[in-house]
């Protein structure tokens, strides 16, 4: 999993004081880590709305989490998790890279997409094909036989790799739409919270 940091304006702001009781600075980081997780989530929404398939599979979506706050070494922070494979979608891939086969083979599971069969009905309608996933069929893959959604799968990141893909920047965008907020709230929540750690002396 990968893994995004989000820590306090400084580490020597927070040295000044006892991290004992610092309730404020913990919401605000619990707030804007959820504010960006969500806004991610509704980003790949919207990317698959109009037609993208970065997320087809749900998986991206749903690997997006948020740990509890901790403190080490004078400094706060919280982490949102996602699958390594965020990067490719929110910067996009460069010609020359193949994306994982597995993320693929999820694609397409996901997709239900089908064999051509060429098979008709009784009354004479065109047979829906044999899902990818289910088939037992095997073909030749360089000196290999494989099963048919080893073989799609490579073709289809092969086809990647040559032709990269665009970036989405859901990730990127979520960040940056919440970033100067998450500054302002964080240098606020670190005024009260020094305040209330003098008042408790």
């Amino acid at each position: 999993m990968a893994q995004s940091e989000f820590s306090n304006l400084g580490r020597s702001q927070v040295d000044l004081v006892s991290p004992v009781g610092f309730n404020a600075i913990e919401e605000v980081l619990i707030k804007y880590a959820t504010l960006i997780a969500d806004d991610a989530s509704e980003n790949l929404n919207r990317i698959n709305k109009y037609g993208s398939d970065s997320n087809a599979s749900g998986r991206l979506q749903k690997s997006i989490t948020i740990s509890p706050v901790k403190f080490a070494g004078g400094v706060y922070s919280i982490e949102i998790s996602l699958l390594e494979y965020y990067k490719w979608v929110n910067e996009g891939r460069p010609r020359g890279k193949r994306p994982p086969i597995s993320a693929i083979k999820q694609w397409i599971i996901q997709k239900q997409l089908r064999l051509d069969d060429g098979g008709v009905t009784k009354n004479g309608y065109k047979r829906d094909g044999t899902l990818i996933s289910k088939s037992k069929k095997k073909v030749q893959l360089g000196k290999s036989k494989v099963n048919i959604l080893d073989a799609v799968a490579y073709k289809i990141a092969a086809r990647i790799g040559a032709r990269g893909t665009e970036p989405t920047n859901f990730w990127s965008d979520a960040i940056n739409r919440n970033k100067e907020a998450l500054y302002k709230a964080m240098a606020e929540a670190l005024k009260q919270d020094v305040i209330q750690s003098f008042k408790k002396k």
